[in-house]
């Protein structure tokens, strides 16, 4: 089916611009884009063409979708057109151009501006073969079906025009809006039932008089009520006007009553006499040269449907004012209506009932057989607001009963107007949905039995951890989906979540115990024996020992993950390495300490090294090594070396000065007739440098001064 105007008019936006951009695209245009946001932009594309004969050429388009579009939206969209600097802009107006916007694109914008209402827009549809969605096209196949609604005014000739319009119309929507805002009703739940119209008659005059050149138009409404210069009458001048244009009239209404409150010729006398008093001259002056009859429209009085109530209703036409009169329909209004929506929603009787009436609302409360209800409608309208009705929990459980007399229900789940229940059958379990407000029941799945769940379960997790000869000791139904199993024995626990579609394993928990936790390191570790086992919520630590080493290990609490994280030599072991080492480096050397730090930290001590030493932690490698002279053997070695040396035979040491964090040892000495002065590296016990003093003179005093600084 072809594009239409029913069916452009039904599209939405979106649709209607999407479908414009694949037109573009069938009508050569290279590159189109949809704004991001029209409210930013003011248009809904930007295309661009490239012309054989004229070039490149930029287009924007705006889609207009209230009403016809005016001059004032062609005007908006011609400095659109200028401000995104296009070559055209194309205005697409689904319900038209008004006669204005149709002139000012002609004369002011014609070809920079092409107009597309909703007949050119399907036409170029149809020309380039672009289908209407399916549904757009079963909306306005559906909208041509509905039956028009039959007015119920009908249509009276009037053989004079009317001074002031009159529209049945919009007299309805003024009493429709003045009782939306008086009451709790809305003007879409009231329809017009009969309008009843009454018109005076009156009548316009031409005078004037010859004296004075003075001319006018009067209007005479009654012998009360006259208006001599109509034309200056801001009320009157352009109705007198119009007036006078036409020779009849007509109106839509249900019965129209006419009034003549005065004759014709009563209305001369009268407007001859009323102008000579006013105008101070004798009636003869006065001229009347055209006299028409019009109708006033006075008294419009309404019929109403007000949803299930009437009301009735009067506008006073001249002054405006409206009169609404309507009554709360009564209480076996309200309990009927109750009890035929209580029964085809229930399918059960009433039989107790409560009614109440607050502002504007009335509310029944009762209970049939299996459920308890409350209603609320619009007391003015009848109109229903709510209804709640409950199964009760006893017709709940009957009815759980009744559906499966041989299962057991496990889990209950009660929302405002759903319960789901899950019932353990023989065969697996059923998962029962209850519409609490009509008692309908669907089975939406079924979940395996327990023990079918609990076999796969255990298969997969003894298949997968240290956990052996499992036995079921709970069960329970999760979100009404799955099933969680508890699963136990001497090795441990495991929690296990159960798809209950497929009966495959979802998720699992697994937890050994402490004493398979020993066995399965024992396994790893046969040459150990554990000594403890501490554990945390994620995993266990355990410390195994040999006649060499004490380890740790870091156990998953599944069991599956086993780690060593530390391997330490044992403290004596480690101790014998140490002395060893010692005694190669000094025959005499004992161990004065000895610590496990990141690795084994030792001091020894000998008769003439000392020093600190560090073996791997593990392997009892020695990794480092830090060994001195005794403060003894460097004054022995040196006390050697000046016999040596010097030939000195009685020497006494004056001052030894031990630098222990810079490795070296100043030393003084006194020979027969000098003083030695030496620095001496106490790891190789060589001397670093060496001066001499005599003992006496001014000379050798001033020498000693120097050297006590050097050697302090």
């Amino acid at each position: 089916m072809p594009w239409t105007q029913d069916i452009i008019m039904l599209a939405p936006e979106d649709v209607l611009i999407e479908n414009v951009i694949e037109l573009l695209k069938r009508m050569g245009f290279r590159d189109y884009e949809r704004v991001s946001s029209k409210k930013d932009w003011g248009i809904d594309i930007v295309a661009i063409r490239d012309d054989p004969i004229a070039g490149m050429e930029k287009l924007v388009i705006a889609v207009h979708r209230k009403g016809l579009a005016s001059s004032r939206d062609v005007n908006v969209f011609a400095d659109l057109v200028e401000k995104y600097k296009a070559d055209k802009g194309i205005l697409i107006s689904t319900a038209g151009f008004t006669k204005d916007a149709k002139v000012l694109i002609s004369r002011e914008y014609r070809g920079r501006i092409i107009p597309w209402d909703g007949e050119k827009l399907a036409s170029l549809f149809h020309n380039y073969s672009v289908e209407p969605p399916e549904e757009l096209v079963r909306m306005a196949e559906n909208a041509r079906k509905k039956p028009e609604k039959k007015s119920a005014l009908n249509e009276f000739e009037l053989d004079a025009p009317l001074l002031h319009d009159f529209s049945a119309e919009n007299v309805f929507k003024k009493v429709a809006s003045f009782a939306s805002s008086r009451y709790p009703v809305k003007p879409s739940e009231m329809s017009l039932l009969s309008l009843s119209v009454t018109l005076s008659s009156a009548y316009i005059f031409s005078w004037s008089i010859e004296e004075g050149n003075q001319k006018d138009k009067a209007v005479v409404f009654s012998g009360d009520k006259i208006v001599l210069r109509a034309t200056e009458d801001k009320n009157l001048s352009v109705p007198v006007t119009k007036a006078l244009l036409n020779d009849a009239s007509a109106i839509r209404a249900t019965e129209r009553d006419i009034e003549v409150p005065i004759s014709p010729s009563e209305a001369v006398l009268l407007l001859k006499e009323r102008a000579a008093g006013e105008l101070n001259v004798p009636e003869g002056k006065i001229s009347i040269h055209e006299r028409k009859k019009v109708y006033v429209p006075k008294l419009a009085k309404l019929d109403l449907k007000v949803g299930d109530n009437r009301a009735k209703a009067t506008v006073n036409l001249e002054t405006g004012e409206v009169r609404f009169d309507i009554s709360p329909l009564p209480d076996e209004y309200f309990v009927r209506k109750t009890e035929e929506m209580v029964f085809e929603q229930t399918g059960e009787e009433v039989l107790e009932k409560e009614l109440r009436r607050e502002r504007g609302r009335v509310r029944i409360s009762g209970k049939t057989k299996s459920f308890s209800f409350e209603m609320t409608f619009n007391e003015y309208t009848g109109r229903p607001l709510s209804l709640e009705a409950l199964l009760s929990d006893e017709a709940l459980d009957e009815l759980l009963r009744k559906v499966y007399p041989d299962g057991k229900v496990i889990n209950l789940e009660k929302g405002r107007k759903v319960a789901v229940a899950d019932i353990l059958l023989s065969d697996g379990i059923a998962v029962l949905e209850v519409d609490l407000t009509n008692g309908q029941h669907r089975e939406i799945r079924k979940l395996p039995s327990p023990d079918e769940a609990f076999k796969n379960a255990r298969e997969v997790i003894e298949a997968n951890f240290p956990l052996r000869n499992l036995e079921m000791k709970s069960h329970r139904v999760l979100e009404h989906k799955y099933l969680e199993l508890a699963l136990e024995s001497p090795d441990g626990k495991a929690t296990v979540k159960v798809d209950g579609a497929t009966g495959d394993v979802l998720d699992y928990l697994v937890e050994i115990t402490p004493e398979r936790a020993k066995e399965l390191v024992a396994e790893r570790y046969p040459d150990f024996e554990i000594v403890s086992v501490e554990g945390n919520e994620a995993e266990y630590t355990l410390k195994a020992e040999n006649d060499r080493h004490v380890v740790t290990i870091r156990l998953s609490r599944d069991g599956k993950l086993v780690e060593e994280v530390d391997r330490v030599l044992r403290r004596e072991l480690a101790e014998k390495i140490a002395l060893e080492r010692a005694r190669e480096i000094d025959e005499e050397a004992g161990i004065d300490s000895i610590s496990l730090d990141e690795n084994w930290n030792v001091e020894f001590a000998g008769k003439t090294k000392i020093g600190n030493l560090t073996l791997h932690r593990a392997t009892g490698e020695v990794l480092k090594e830090n060994v001195r002279f005794t403060e003894m053997a460097i004054e022995t070695m040196y006390h050697e070396h000046l016999r040596k040396t010097f030939g000195e035979e009685a020497l006494t040491t004056e001052r030894l000065t031990h630098y222990k964090d810079r490795g070296y040892i100043n030393i003084k000495v006194s020979g027969r007739g000098k003083f030695y002065y030496a620095r001496i590296d106490t790891k190789t016990g060589k001397i670093l440098s060496e001066d001499t003093a005599p003992i006496k003179g001014i000379a050798a005093k001033l020498k000693r001064l120097q050297l006590e600084s050097k050697y302090k």
